[in-house]
């Protein structure tokens, strides 16, 4: 289903992905989850997060667009900007190069930053989880704009898009805000804060759980 943002300027207009678009919108979920603080823990070295983000998460974005739970922002040309997954649950709940006579322990180092973001990753999942609402429910997994397309309005737009939908399927929506700034943007929309924050270790963000009855 598609929903139009008439009140922005430039209007949006903002969809579920179709699965034959996942190679052109995969660059832009990469570039704009990559910017995200959830991400910069994961990956800490910026001029790595791009690929790492990659890495960690095509094939779950591919899952998300064949199930018709990646819901993007579009301009009227048709440019992405922003993206976002949601998912129901209703069972329950940069650093200098390496010297050119060290590539063997540039390798190395590189296979231990990638057990490390995927360590890091894990823990995330691990946290989350064990925070999930056992209610059927719509998770509201990821959100985020192009950093230069940020101020559009296309964060509210797919909370418009994604809360209207939960309320025609009779489900609340449930998240985690990863920054003060999301989390007023969510708290405008209706959200409310679940319980205690999620801190993650070793200087991670403080991640909010909140939910939306917008199944009522």
């Amino acid at each position: 289903m598609e929903h139009r943002e008439s009140t922005q300027t430039p209007p949006l207009v903002v969809r579920p992905a179709a699965p034959e678009e996942f190679g052109r919108l995969l660059p832009v979920c990469v570039e704009a989850f990559a910017d995200e603080a959830v991400s910069a823990w994961v990956e800490p070295q910026p001029g790595l997060r791009l690929d790492r983000t990659r890495e960690l998460f095509e094939t779950s974005l591919r899952e998300a667009v064949d199930a018709g739970q990646l819901v993007v922002a579009f301009l009227p040309a048709g440019d992405a900007v922003a993206a976002s997954v949601w998912i129901d649950l209703t069972e329950g709940a940069a650093e200098p190069p390496p010297p050119a006579d060290d590539t063997t322990q540039h390798h190395a180092t590189q296979a231990t930053r990638a057990t490390r973001a995927t360590r890091r990753l894990a823990t995330v999942l691990a946290a989350t989880s064990a925070r999930h609402p056992a209610t059927p429910h719509v998770y509201l997994s990821a959100m985020a704009a192009l950093p230069r397309r940020r101020g559009l309005g296309a964060g509210s737009a797919m909370l418009r898009h994604g809360l209207d939908r939960a309320r025609r399927i009779g489900l609340p929506v449930y998240l985690e805000a990863s920054t003060p700034r999301n989390r007023r943007l969510y708290l405008r929309h209706g959200f409310r804060d679940r319980g205690e924050p999620i801190h993650l270790p070793d200087g991670g963000p403080s991640l909010q759980p909140m939910w939306h009855p917008a199944g009522r």
